[in-house]
């Protein structure tokens, strides 16, 4: 039996009616009226009408709208080397002081503003059901609506012609090719990252998703709550910069008002950011590989947000003993010849420059490369190895110091070094600031597993981690990326480093501040 026409069309009317009934409610009221037998099969032809012809008054009022219909034609203002991206979900209010800051935040930035139009299909949301003869989308955003594709600069684009569900926990979730080698800005509640690997020579190609300048609007469902928990207040900012481009997200706080970066904007205010950071993340050091230049920009970026702590990651390569590399005669040739293979030398690196940034009140992570050292001390037969004398004086330090034994042998020297100047985490030690875990590096994970991006976001706290060198963000965890050189000898191939840094404000939020050029902004 075909399920259209006048059958199809009660289904319809029942649902506009009464929006708190689910289509197999409705299904066995018409199959009531018409004297039908309810089946399975009845309901499935019904749904799969309904979603073909978009008959539902959510959806159908939607797609037809003007605003929309406008936004599917919205332009580029290619004058502007500014652009402000967020997203709205139809039949939602907006954030009013979020949209009053936001709208400041342009004009003081000469910016261009696009408003991502989002479309929930969902009849049951709260809005949905209070507001089922208000505007498709908040009068505010309709002169910024977006519903097109552009190419805001040769590496990037902005997909506002993709429609992702708000529900949808993983909104970057196959993308990757979408835009070929540019980098790309997608529309969504959600505010996340990712930093994929390209071959070397090629531009930095990364995933961001907006947030949203609406309030949270979904149903009672587990997933309803669950993208409710996870809706971010936001928007993305491009800054053009010649060849380059620079690029931010920024989230706001329950009030709607913002840091980014030098910049805070309170109640439709934009004013200079006196209060600076709370912490600094920085990416991962590696003073046998360090780039001096990208780590100058980091703490020139630090002299002028001074924050109250600096938290450092992989402080030390421990090349010099690198198990990695203890099998191949080859490499250990080389590291003779150059000079890379001794320890001494690469310890008094690390104090060197250590003892140069006392000022920034430097708290160390225990990180995998510090537990080279130790690895080595209990593994290696002293007799036969490189770094004779270094190994006796580790060895001695492992076996009489408490410090050495909790923390390792690096944090101990660092301890001995400075004393109270800076401070040094265990393993197991948590540094929090502002809700944000800080003590992790995240080589380790639950029950001693290996760390990893999609373990620390679905833990029960908000954290910040390197390891990785490849900038991340979602759903409460972010990786920083790392000041060493983005190339070394054992990322060969594809490669998703960047040097990327990370700024705790005094509201809370947090914001990944990446190194494009030579520079973390355009105008520095």
């Amino acid at each position: 039996m075909k399920y259209v026409g006048e059958k199809l069309q009660f289904v319809i009317d029942t649902l506009n009616k009464d929006n708190t009934l689910t289509v197999t409610e409705a299904v066995k009221k018409m199959c009531e009226n018409f004297g039908i037998d309810y089946s399975e099969g009845a309901r499935k032809a019904i749904s799969a009408h309904l979603s073909k012809l978009s008959k539902l008054k959510s959806s159908g009022k939607v797609e037809e709208s003007e605003a929309l219909l406008t936004a599917k034609g919205k332009k580029l203002d290619k004058k502007k080397q500014t652009f402000i991206i967020t997203w709205a979900q139809n039949d939602t209010p907006i954030h009013k002081n979020f949209f009053k800051n936001l709208l400041s935040y342009k004009e003081s930035l000469d910016a261009g503003l696009h408003v991502i139009a989002g479309r929930y299909n969902n009849p049951t949301s709260i809005w949905g059901q209070k507001n089922k003869e208000g505007e498709f989308w908040n009068k505010a955003v309709v002169p910024y609506l977006d519903a097109a594709r552009h190419n805001l600069h040769k590496n990037l684009q902005v997909l506002s012609d993709i429609k992702i569900p708000p529900t949808g926990s993983t909104p970057l979730s196959g993308l990757n090719s979408v835009t070929g080698l540019e980098s790309c800005i997608v529309g969504h509640p959600r505010q996340q990252v990712k930093s994929l690997p390209i071959l070397d020579g090629y531009p930095h190609k990364l995933l961001l998703s907006t947030g949203s300048c609406t309030v949270a609007n979904y149903t009672d469902s587990k997933a309803g709550k669950k993208s409710e928990f996870h809706h971010s207040i936001g928007f993305v900012i491009v800054e053009m910069d010649g060849q380059h481009f620079h690029i931010r997200q920024v989230s706001a706080d329950k009030k709607g008002n913002f840091y980014d970066l030098y910049k805070r904007v309170k109640d439709g205010e934009v004013m200079d950011n006196v209060e600076g950071a709370e912490a600094a993340v920085l990416g991962d050091i590696h003073v046998a590989h360090n780039d001096a230049k990208a780590t100058k920009l980091s703490f020139k970026l630090l002299d002028k947000m001074k924050p109250k702590h600096t938290m450092i990651h992989d402080i030390v390569d421990c090349e010099s003993i690198s198990h990695h590399e203890e099998n191949d005669p080859f490499r250990l040739m080389q590291k003779e010849e150059n000079g890379t293979g001794d320890l001494r030398k690469e310890l008094d690196i690390m104090l060197k420059w250590v003892e140069k940034r006392l000022k920034y009140n430097l708290v160390i992570v225990r990180s995998n490369h510090d537990d080279f050292l130790d690895r080595w001390l209990k593994s290696v037969d002293w007799r036969r190895a490189r770094n004779k004398r270094m190994f006796l004086f580790g060895a001695e330090i492992l076996a009489n110091e408490p410090i050495a034994q909790e923390k390792g042998v690096v944090s101990f020297m660092l301890e001995n070094a400075f004393g109270d100047k800076i401070k040094t985490l265990g393993l197991d030690d948590s540094f929090r600031v502002l809700g944000w875990e800080l003590g992790v590096h995240g080589h380790v994970g639950a029950n001693g597993s290996r760390g990893g991006h999609n373990q620390y976001k679905n833990m029960n706290t908000k954290m910040i981690t390197g390891h990785t060198h490849s900038p991340n963000r979602g759903d409460g965890h972010m990786t920083v990326g790392t000041n060493s050189v983005l190339r070394v000898g054992y990322n060969k191939g594809a490669s998703s480093w960047m040097h990327a840094n990370a700024l705790i404000y005094p509201d809370g939020k947090a914001q990944l501040i990446y190194i494009v050029n030579g520079k973390y902004c355009r105008d520095m």
